[in-house]
């Protein structure tokens, strides 16, 4: 497992801020561009991925709480 994968949703989150501040910065450069787009899709998928496990073990306890 990657050391993304075991971060907590929210340290993806702001990873993936830091990332796109990153666009908007002065250290932007085409070279670096490339690697940092699939760098921020791929932990968007995680994030998304993480986010639908969590909604899904929430309507576990839900249906187990009626």
């Amino acid at each position: 497992m990657s050391q993304i994968a075991k971060q907590s949703i929210s340290s993806k989150i702001s990873k993936l801020d830091q990332t796109v501040e990153w666009f908007y910065g002065e250290d932007f450069t085409l070279d670096q561009a490339l690697e940092k787009y699939q760098s921020a899709t791929n932990l968007a998928k995680e994030i998304k991925q993480d986010l639908s496990t969590l909604k899904n073990q929430v309507e576990v306890l839900a249906d187990f709480t009626k």
